[in-house]
């Protein structure tokens, strides 16, 4: 499977976790290895089937007050 840049960490920290939560004192770490790949590639594809969506301006967060007023305290 190919991975983008962006998917790589992704597919990585996915697949790391597989592993060390399934594998143990078992001396055949291979099914673990080939199993948490066929999950990672799983989750990728999923995660790329998502429908991404831009907030609209409004919904984006503002400051809040107190880092308004830390900004104008550091300003003067």
């Amino acid at each position: 499977m190919t991975l983008y840049e962006d998917e790589r960490a992704f597919w990585d920290d996915i697949a790391g976790k597989y592993i060390l939560k399934h594998s143990g004192a078992d001396q055949n770490i291979t099914k673990y290895i080939d199993a948490a790949t066929t999950y990672a590639d799983r989750m990728v594809i999923a995660r790329r089937k998502r429908k991404i969506e831009r907030l609209p301006d409004s919904d984006i967060p503002q400051r809040s007050a107190s880092v308004a007023s830390l900004v104008a305290a550091n300003a003067v």
